[in-house]
């Protein structure tokens, strides 16, 4: 079936004229922000197909879009700086609508700027000390010394709140990674409620020392989120950092909390679950002040150090003594779980799946190691510093972020992995590629995160070149369904291995079913939503949504789409056409109708 939609050019998904003028790789094509928000929604969107009951709720997608020209200019603006916005797609099974809309997320730095007419903050390209922007907001840090809306060693930069979104126990977080998660209405309208406390009981000063990254894990079982923060700067008296793992119970109120020393200052963004413990992973990209001071690389991917798999008990941890580390068998590093669980047959051991690079330069803020560089950094500190040559012509592949080719040979390509780890005798038992293509972004149904688990779903990198630019972005063109069940126990043929170390760059591991969305078009994250709750429905009963980019040669994009795939077949259910431009960002959300009693789609 197809309903009508409301027509418009895309004046909506216009860049704005700073940004237009900028030879920036993050602010050219679809990585361009749009100018504004949208004061009205738009309604009665096309819709090819048939919407499902299970997924009438609203796909929700954050991600970066400056408000308006960086402090110091346009070409100092790294993607991960801009101001968050939120994208929302309506959808309605029983009329077979849908509308959309955005909106920004009104963080502090946020309002001080629209109130002051100009930017007031610096980005990630420059956190070194700007003594004029760095004294203000220093003052500002301690005037609000209760509850300031990002850690300590988060000064002269903003929390932008442009990272992940979640939605548990009623209220809908936006998060950023050394921030603070802003809570929004759930209406149309998403306006921001301020920084969220968990119905007071997050604490009086724990602002002051957390940060909630993008992706907090519910459990299936009993309903608990447990979310992780980490510090960047020594606070132990032993020179050790922190991540803080904290559990959210099923009713939004927050039931405990436990700090870890860590070896390194390193960026966790993800966190995974079982039915009874924590996973941390400990990877070796390792944040350097001196670095910093000096105005150089904030990260360096530290390639001669593996990364570390914590195993942390879920319930009665009194203190970070009960964590359990093990070493993987080479360095390498993740940023995205895709579900962890407790061995069945035996209670020592954990499975972890995620997607593993061999390295990273985490799209330009690290010394990226490479072992085939001349000096092992792919990746400078003068670069970074030096910026963007605004003379030098980007080739539109640097622009669209086409990276990878079909066998992964670049480091900064992840493949989906399984680690079997004993936590009893503190071994890697396993380590095996369970996928042949390299992708990310991955998934499972909610309803059995922290449960053993038989399929994943995960984009697949766009067959193409390798980064032709230091701040190159990856893109995707598939979606992949992966059969998960003993991947470990595969045989050598298919080449797996067991004991031995095992890299990105080699194919192995089991094709994936795969829908392809064509050589016009890009998406990012996606996420599964259940046909149903009932206790004996299958896995995989369910649809997977993608936000799609349909693009040009040149990486430009006027018009968007939301796929509906059947989980099962991976074939379209629905699509929806939204006739305007979204920019690509980061992470996603679903809420269901039950829980929009506020919004009038």
């Amino acid at each position: 079936t197809t309903t009508t939609t409301t027509t418009t050019d895309d004046a909506l998904g216009a860049a704005p004229a700073w940004a237009l003028a900028s030879n920036n790789p993050p602010l050219r094509g679809n990585f361009a922000p749009v100018t504004g928000e949208l004061r009205d929604p738009l309604r009665d969107l096309r819709v090819d197909g048939t919407l499902p009951p299970s997924v009438s709720g609203v796909f929700l997608r954050n991600g970066p879009n400056p408000a308006r020209e960086p402090l110091l200019g346009a070409d100092r603006y790294h993607w991960f700086d801009g101001d968050g916005m939120v994208h929302w797609v309506r959808l309605d099974a029983t009329t077979q609508r849908a509308s959309y809309g955005r909106k920004y997320v009104r963080t502090r730095g946020f309002e001080q700027e629209e109130a002051a007419g100009e930017a007031m903050y610096t980005g990630l390209r420059d956190i070194n000390p700007i003594w004029r922007v760095l004294l203000p907001r220093l003052a500002q840090k301690v005037w609000e010394w209760r509850a300031p809306d990002s850690p300590f060693w988060v000064i002269q930069s903003k929390n932008t709140a442009n990272n992940g979104l979640k939605y548990h126990a009623g209220r809908l977080l936006a998060t950023y990674e050394s921030g603070s998660a802003y809570e929004l209405a759930l209406t149309p309208e998403l306006t921001t409620t301020g920084l969220c406390d968990f119905g007071g009981t997050l604490g009086t000063n724990d602002f002051w020392l957390d940060n909630m990254t993008a992706h907090g894990k519910t459990c299936a079982e009993t309903g608990e989120m447990m979310y992780i923060g980490y510090n960047l700067i020594d606070i132990n008296a032993d020179g050790k950092t922190e991540v803080t793992v904290g559990v959210v119970d099923a009713d939004g109120k927050r039931a405990r909390r436990v700090s870890v020393p860590v070896a390194r200052p390193s960026m966790q963004h993800d966190v995974g679950i079982t039915r009874t413990r924590v996973v941390l992973l400990d990877g070796p990209l390792v944040f350097n002040l001196n670095r910093v001071m000096d105005g150089g690389l904030p990260f360096a991917f530290e390639g001669e150090e593996t990364m570390r798999i914590g195993i942390l008990p879920r319930k009665g941890a009194a203190d970070a003594s009960d964590a359990v580390w093990i070493d993987t068998e080479e360095p390498c590093y993740a940023y995205h779980v895709v579900n962890c669980y407790d061995d069945p047959t035996d209670a020592n051991k954990v499975i972890v799946d995620a997607c593993k690079a061999d390295g990273t330069n985490a799209l330009g803020m690290a010394r990226g190691f490479d072992k085939d560089a001349p000096n092992g950094y792919a990746v400078t500190d003068a670069g970074f510093v030096a910026g963007v040559d605004r003379d030098r012509p980007i080739e539109a592949g640097a622009v669209i972020g086409r990276h990878a080719n079909a066998v992964g040979e670049g480091r900064d390509v992840a493949a989906m992995w399984r680690w079997v780890v004993d936590v009893k005798s503190k071994t890697l038992v396993s380590s095996t590629r369970t996928c042949s293509e390299p992708s990310d972004f991955p998934c499972v149904s909610p309803r059995v995160v922290g449960g053993e688990h038989r399929y994943a779903y995960s984009v697949g990198y766009r067959r193409g070149t390798e980064p032709k630019d230091r701040m190159d972005i990856p893109s995707f063109d598939r979606v992949f369904k992966h059969d998960l069940r003993g991947v470990e126990r595969d045989d050598d043929e298919n080449d797996h291995t067991t004991k031995c170390p095992h890299d990105s760059t080699t194919r192995g591991g089991r094709t994936p079913t795969t829908y392809e969305l064509g050589d016009d078009r890009a998406c990012g994250d996606i996420l599964f939503v259940p046909a149903t709750d009932a206790d004996d429905a299958e896995e995989d009963d369910g649809h997977v949504l993608v936000l799609t980019h349909v693009m040009d040669a040149l990486g430009n994009s006027t018009r968007t789409e939301l796929i509906v795939l059947d989980a099962k077949d991976m074939t379209p259910a629905a699509t929806v056409h939204v006739p305007t431009r979204v920019p690509f960002g980061f992470h996603n959300e679903f809420v269901p109708a039950d829980a929009l009693r506020g919004w009038d789609a």
